[in-house]
């Protein structure tokens, strides 16, 4: 009298088992996805010609379609205390496309590039690509370098004082 019974016709009982088997097959799929989507590229900026340990090295990096050297746009950014010489950033996990690099060395730890009366930078500044400026930052295809979807790719980035 207590036990369980079903009233289901046996046909709603197989579309039962069928939305089972469907469901667990959408689980095995949900948690393997992720692994599927785990490829990543990573971008390495080799920052050269560094001058003195005083501040630090500020790097950015700008996806292609954001608006290059925008406070604001960086796709991901890295700060760290300045060594002489060269220093290598790293930003792994990278979607593929094309990225450009601007560097500043804020060799007073104030967090702002500083810049002459005629808005000449009077800090460190370098682009990815080994770009330089001329009469004004260079242009996005000047520094862009293509991430592949796996695999890691090097750029130069030589500072001007």
């Amino acid at each position: 009298m207590f036990g369980r019974t079903s009233v289901m016709p046996s046909s709603s009982r197989r579309t039962g088992a069928a939305r089972s088997a469907r469901a667990a097959m959408l689980a095995v799929t949900m948690l393997t996805l992720p692994a599927a989507m785990a490829h990543a590229g990573e971008l390495r900026i080799a920052v050269e010609n560094i001058v003195g340990s005083d501040g630090h090295l500020r790097v950015a990096l700008y996806a292609e379609g954001s608006e290059f050297l925008k406070s604001g746009q960086e796709t991901a950014a890295s700060f760290r205390v300045a060594a002489p010489g060269t220093m290598t950033f790293s930003f792994p996990d990278l979607a593929a496309g094309r990225y450009g690099v601007a560097v500043f060395h804020d060799a007073n730890a104030n967090g702002e590039l500083d810049s002459n009366l005629l808005g000449i930078p009077t800090e460190g500044v370098a682009f990815s690509n080994a770009a330089r400026a001329n009469f004004g930052p260079p242009f996005f295809d000047d520094v862009a370098v293509t991430v592949p979807v796996e695999g890691t790719v090097t750029t130069r980035a030589p500072l001007t004082y």
